[in-house]
């Protein structure tokens, strides 16, 4: 039945467009003829446009109702009698100087006309399941209104137009349970569509047809009709509030910034977090509580958020989580059990890459030695692990001492072998396909380099190339800090 439906509408659609492209066709070829005219007397004039735009934009459209009305009731349509194609006087004094106005001047009450009468089929079609006889019914009366919407020019030009163009940006908001004539009215009191008609027969032959939603959007009074329908169908209106969380960040970081930027309390979210751990699909690959600061951490994927006002801890963890799921997605989870790691695993790894090096590039080379240093059974010793116990998430310390690394925590890779208890932060999608695509290689150690001074690693393959990276870093830094005091004393 979906499928005749679709096939339904795609006949009516091609219909219409015949139609509206005869009757333009007509009406330039008609003020063509009278320009050309100018010798004739006025009443050849008015006969022969009227001849040419009656057989060209009525007859067809006509015909088509006709066979439309015939075929649901089983017969076939009689042609028109020739008396019919004939203008009465009245018809050519009325037409006389209309067309001049055509393209320029609405004609506001057939215009009404056909929207009061289109109201009536689609108005609400979308809201009721779908039932043979009625979409037959149905069918039949879009024809009939196809046809007259098409004689009234500017539905028809407003229909038709494909390509959106320059245009002020203006924000609506659609209240839950809108129907699709609510939203066109909203539409056109706004000044995005002028035709309340053209937009619900648009979305009548859409293919989002009864799934517009609503919220608050983003629009434009320059868009096409198929433009703004896609956009209510398809954009999040959802969207008061924008929160971002950067890469890196860590649960106690992003509970923090919501705080701060007034969208829910610190504790909020974080008791969310809490809880929302004992009902993830990854709870069962997930560190136990009493190791871990937050058993998510990690998980909460950094990205920009459009939150309602009246967000909740719990919906917004659930959006997040869910954001993950869609960037780990099939292909990332079957790398991940061919390198024999679990989704957790990846994510320690990945928080590891985002925070010991600022150039994404890096991350490939790093996970190379991560796991060189593994199969050593060498301690990763990475300042990171230490600086997140020490500051308990919430990072910011400018230098790293020599008593900070002895922090007894199982997130210390300087006390303890092989990886930490847990993430360390929440990594990107590029951290994450590092550690998925290790770059194999001999290094052992690595160190910023501070000669450079942007960003980048010195990667060595012993100790004794690692000691000499240091020494030239160490005085590049020491000349780089007496400077900066000399020049403080100069001011």
């Amino acid at each position: 039945m979906r499928k005749e439906e679709n096939t339904e509408k795609d006949e009516l659609y091609g219909k219409l467009q015949v139609h509206f492209i005869e009757n333009v066709e007509a009406e330039e070829s008609s003020e063509e003829k009278e320009s050309d005219s100018g010798n004739l007397s006025d009443e050849t004039a008015r006969k022969s446009v009227s001849a040419e735009k009656e057989n060209r934009a009525k007859k067809p459209v006509q015909k088509d109702i006709e066979e439309a009305s015939a075929k649901s009731k089983g017969k076939k349509s009689e042609p028109q009698s020739d008396s019919s194609k004939t203008d009465s006087e009245d018809d050519v004094k009325e037409q006389k100087g209309s067309r001049k106005r055509r393209h320029s001047k609405v004609d506001k009450q057939e215009a009404e006309a056909v929207e009061e009468s289109f109201y009536k089929v689609t108005g609400e079609a979308e809201e009721h399941k779908s039932h043979p006889v009625r979409n037959a019914i149905l069918g039949l009366l879009v024809l009939i209104l196809v046809a007259s919407a098409v004689v009234s020019y500017p539905i028809g030009k407003e229909y038709f137009q494909e390509k959106s163009v320059a245009g002020k940006d203006i924000e609506i908001t659609i209240e839950k349970g809108s129907t699709s004539r609510d939203v066109s009215a909203i539409l056109k009191k706004k000044g995005i569509i002028r035709y309340e008609a053209a937009f619900l027969l648009k979305l009548y032959f859409s293919d989002y047809k009864g799934k517009l939603r609503y919220g608050t959007f983003d629009l434009n009074n320059g868009m096409s009709l198929g433009k703004v329908i896609k956009e209510l169908a398809t954009q999040d209106g959802q969207k008061e509030n924008k929160f971002t969380i950067p890469e890196g960040y860590t649960i106690e970081m992003t509970a923090s910034k919501l705080e701060k930027e007034g969208i829910m309390s610190a504790q909020e979210f974080l008791t969310a977090v809490t809880n929302a751990a004992a009902t993830s699909k990854y709870k069962d690959v997930l560190p136990k509580k009493k190791k871990v600061f937050y058993q998510l951490q990690g998980y909460i994927y950094p990205d920009t958020y459009y939150l309602a006002k009246d967000i909740t801890g719990d919906q917004l963890v659930a959006k997040m989580l869910d954001e993950f799921d869609k960037k780990f997605d099939q292909t990332r989870q079957e790398k991940a059990k061919k390198l024999g790691m679990t989704v957790e695993e990846v994510l320690i790894r990945a928080s590891l890459l985002q925070k010991e090096t600022e150039l994404p590039e890096e991350y490939p080379i790093i996970a190379g030695v991560i796991q060189n240093r593994l199969d050593k059974k060498m301690k990763l010793q990475f300042d990171s692990t230490a600086v997140y116990a020490i500051t308990k998430g919430q990072y910011g310390i400018a230098r790293v001492m020599y008593k900070d690394l002895k922090v007894d925590s199982p997130y210390n890779t300087y006390k303890h072998k092989g990886l930490p208890v847990g993430p360390i932060c929440s990594p990107s999608l590029e951290a994450i396909d590092g550690v998925l695509n290790p770059q194999k290689n001999d290094y052992l150690y690595f160190q910023m380099d501070t000669v450079k001074n942007d960003g980048s690693n010195i990667f060595s393959k012993t100790y004794e190339e690692h000691k000499a990276a240091s020494a030239t870093t160490e005085a590049a830094a020491e000349t780089t800090t007496t400077a900066a005091k000399q020049k403080t004393k100069k001011k």
